[in-house]
């Protein structure tokens, strides 16, 4: 009887642990990150919603609620760019030609003109009904289930991105790259509850970040793809700053990318960012 009642036990451990994730995560970014530390895992983030599947495509409405329902945990890598009527969509290149059945610069069309055309999958196949989303729509979609990473691309109004940030109550579900310290600066100014991603890609780098005045409760570290020695993760974690390190275009494309994602998190990272959410999630278990 007893050892039925510690199976039991057991069992039930497990499915709450499992529960926590899905049903008591609210979006905040900060509460993931401890949450995962106490489970001893890295944060799985989906690099452009990381849809390497028919039928879905980058930066989608698609996406985004497949991986909710699928991968309620993960952090959503998204792109934002702006139209010539100052709206902010979801595109990551800087023309429509790979990911839609447009043409050209985003920033030369309306939205009411960007919403007349499709989105493409990975293997080029249009997708009937499927559009550019709007920023608003996702981050609504997203607030208080899932968190996102903001991916500002060159050109990008800081503003007019913000102010929705800000409009759809997502300022702490939400952390924002930046691509050089000055601007992580001007950022910090504006928005000091927000989280920062900022490039350590040199040591150089986080000297300069160490002397920004930016808290270092406020930033998350994007070091190189290239693993680095263990003193480099060493110093950033002596920092107190959660390390997200991007397998994308490397790790994921390794014969064992399940053992090299593992190896990596042994060395002191917080957060896994690949194009390959399955095998990521498979490496950690769900």
């Amino acid at each position: 009887m007893k050892t039925k009642f510690l199976v039991l036990l057991f069992v039930c451990l497990g499915i709450v642990c499992r529960g926590v994730q899905a049903q008591n995560y609210t979006g905040n970014v900060k509460e993931l990150i401890r949450l995962y530390s106490s489970l001893h895992k890295p944060i799985v983030m989906a690099h452009r919603m990381s849809p390497l599947m028919k039928g879905y495509a980058e930066n989608s409405m698609e996406t985004l609620e497949y991986n909710m329902k699928h991968y309620p945990d993960a952090i959503q890598e998204i792109d934002v760019r702006i139209t010539a009527d100052g709206k902010a969509v979801l595109l990551h290149d800087e023309t429509l030609d790979r990911t839609t059945t447009g043409k050209g610069r985003p920033d030369a069309y309306t939205y009411r003109e960007l919403n007349r055309l499709e989105l493409k999958d990975a293997c080029g196949n249009v997708l009937k009904g499927q559009r550019i989303p709007l920023l608003k729509d996702v981050l609504l979609k997203a607030k208080g289930k899932v968190a996102v990473m903001l991916d500002m691309k060159p050109g990008t109004d800081p503003d007019i991105m913000m102010d929705i940030v800000k409009q759809t109550g997502m300022l702490h579900e939400v952390v924002v790259i930046c691509y050089s310290v000055d601007d992580g600066v001007n950022m910090h100014r504006k928005y000091p509850e927000l989280l920062i991603a900022l490039g350590f890609n040199s040591r150089e780098d986080i000297l300069k970040i160490k002397k920004s005045g930016i808290p270092t409760d406020r930033l998350i570290a994007l070091v190189p793809k290239v693993v680095q020695e263990q003193s480099y993760y060493d110093c950033i974690n002596e920092m107190k700053v959660p390390i997200s390190f991007s397998a994308q275009g490397r790790m994921d494309l390794m014969p064992d990318a399940v053992g090299e994602y593992r190896k990596i998190y042994d060395s002191g990272i917080s957060i896994l960012c690949t194009d390959s959410i399955a095998k990521a999630y498979a490496a950690f278990g769900d």
